[in-house]
């Protein structure tokens, strides 16, 4: 892509009326910008898919780009209508890489290697949302990038932004229960759980987030045992502890701190 090719891209759908619009529009661009990679948006009853189509296919050259271009799209899905998209599935056609465990973190938990196309999946409710942004937002959209691409959508002035940083003051183990939550922000249950949802997000997700990136911390910058991380996030034994970490990596707690270590050279 030439410089400036996705600021265009950007001025261009914030005008379309809601994001499956933007969406089609996006895909029309990037096959006139790329002669040999494309996407078609699929919807099937409350499915959607976003499907690439590579008619160089998928050696191990073109993982970057496959990686990218969903990236791409669903960084900038999730900024026209201002809330997280969750991405049900992740499909690739290509082998598992070395860096799968990553795939976790960036698309979904659902990771399907070998598959006949590049694929993610995602609920299709999202699409008759409104596009909420303008050319003077997609200014500051542009002017953080690709930051705000690369790592997964934050409103950094929703709901779960506000409650992230409320959580943020207490240790894992005191966090409140969501009817204790909610009766600190003078609300009803019912209505955080709506106003979570409606920004794509949930409050056991907001913790399991602050909890998976502390101990990410404490693993990597620390040499504190994993029980006592374990006890630190909360967790009432070592083994809920492993089972919620790969669940959210692929892999244990020592083996990630053991892949995360650096050794010095010697001298």
């Amino acid at each position: 892509m030439k410089v400036g090719t996705f600021a265009m891209l950007c001025r261009s759908v914030v005008h379309c009326a809601d994001l499956a619009h933007a969406l089609e529009r996006s895909l029309r661009f990037f096959a006139l910008t790329f002669d040999d990679l494309a996407g078609r948006l699929i919807v099937e009853g409350a499915a959607a898919r976003i499907v690439l189509t590579d008619q160089r296919g998928p050696p191990p050259t073109r993982v970057f780009a496959h990686e990218t271009f969903l990236m791409l799209l669903h960084g900038l899905a999730c900024w026209l209508v201002g809330r997280r998209i969750p991405i049900r599935r992740a499909e690739f056609a290509y082998p598992e890489p070395a860096h799968a465990a990553e795939y976790r973190l960036m698309y979904s938990h659902d990771l399907r290697f070998r598959m006949p196309h590049t694929a993610i999946a995602f609920d299709a409710q999202p699409l008759a949302l409104p596009v909420i942004q303008n050319e003077h937002s997609a200014l500051e959209f542009l002017a953080h990038a690709p930051e705000n691409i690369l790592v997964k959508y934050k409103n950094p002035h929703g709901l779960g932004a506000r409650i992230r940083r409320r959580l943020r003051q207490s240790l894992p183990q005191a966090f409140p229960e969501f009817e204790a939550l909610a009766e600190e922000l003078r609300m009803a249950p019912a209505t955080l759980r709506r106003r979570l949802q409606e920004e794509g997000s949930a409050y056991q997700s907001i913790k399991d987030a602050l909890r998976r990136d502390l101990a990410i911390d404490y693993l990597t910058h620390s040499d504190r045992t994993v029980l006592d991380i374990a006890l630190e996030l909360g967790f009432a034994e070592r083994s809920a502890f492993h089972r919620a970490f790969r669940k959210w990596t692929g892999v244990s707690p020592g083996d990630f701190r053991r892949a995360a270590s650096v050794v010095e050279p010697p001298g």
